[in-house]
């Protein structure tokens, strides 16, 4: 009876979210490295499938980085990087665009495989401003209007990585900025950043659960939050229309549902005040 009484409290201690989150729209954006394991595909999409039962809307934005290197890699494709971003030549973006449509059908087979509708939102959705000193690169600009009214029900719209500049040409558009943008637009309840690591850490290498932008700008400054998640921490800190920002390891299984239905938490939680 204990394990059976511990398995009901943590649906009554749930309860408050449940109620509150119903209808409300969640961004979920994985990252490249996370959907290269088939166990964290399957625990991605059970995730999904458990909030589209409780009747939570959500959208998914993935990365593709470890699979596009390893294309690369293979066909002796030389690439250079400015400010840590990826500059796209012509064959580098035919290439990304196999890469990130294969990366794209893994997620959405797992998905439907619990009986969930998924659509594969077209490239023609997604209008950027092209960042010229990255090649084809762009930040997204709009999301054709139509795109909104697809947010009902149980279907799932993935996100695609490319946008059509003002000038008709296609360009890439980096994971983060797709997710931030979409989740601004809707005016999300959560985005929550799957990552391989546990969140923002402090120096003792213990996470922060609990992050304000006075002390993200801080920490950044100090250079205690170095790397791939400084764009991360800075679009939570911009992002004044998405509801609150989350940054979790997406390694754990299921870690998406302690973060949003325990009060504890799991990952670091990018607060305004």
């Amino acid at each position: 009876m204990n394990k059976a009484e511990e398995k009901i409290n943590i649906f009554l201690e749930a309860i408050p979210w449940l109620k509150d989150f119903k209808g409300k729209i969640f961004v979920l954006k994985y990252g490249g490295e996370l959907l290269a394991s088939e166990e964290n595909l399957k625990n991605i999409a059970g995730d999904i499938d458990l909030l589209c039962t409780l009747g939570i809307h959500t959208v998914v934005v993935h990365g593709g980085g470890p699979q596009l290197d390893a294309q690369l890699d293979k066909r002796e494709i030389k690439f250079e990087k400015k400010g840590g971003m990826r500059i796209y030549s012509k064959e580098i973006l035919d290439v990304s665009q196999k890469v990130f449509t294969e990366v794209a059908k893994e997620v959405r087979h797992n998905i439907d495989a619990h009986k969930v509708k998924t659509k594969l939102i077209p490239y023609e959705y997604i209008h950027v401003k092209r960042s010229k000193e990255l090649g084809f690169v762009g930040k997204v600009t709009s999301i054709d209007p139509i795109f909104a009214k697809m947010i009902t029900g149980h279907l799932v719209p993935i996100m695609p990585l490319f946008g059509w500049d003002e000038e008709g040409n296609l360009c890439n558009v980096n994971a983060d900025d797709m997710a931030v943008s979409v989740a601004e637009m809707l005016g999300a309840e959560k985005l929550i950043i799957h990552t391989s690591v546990d969140g923002v850490l402090d120096d003792k290498g213990k996470t922060i659960t609990h992050l304000d932008v006075d002390t993200a700008e801080r920490m950044i400054k100090e250079r205690h939050i170095r790397g791939g998640m400084i764009p991360k921490v800075l679009h939570a800190i911009e992002s004044e229309k998405v509801g609150k920002i989350h940054i979790i390891n997406g390694n754990i299984p299921h870690a998406l549902l302690y973060e949003v239905f325990t009060k504890e938490g799991i990952g670091t939680e990018i607060v305004r005040d």
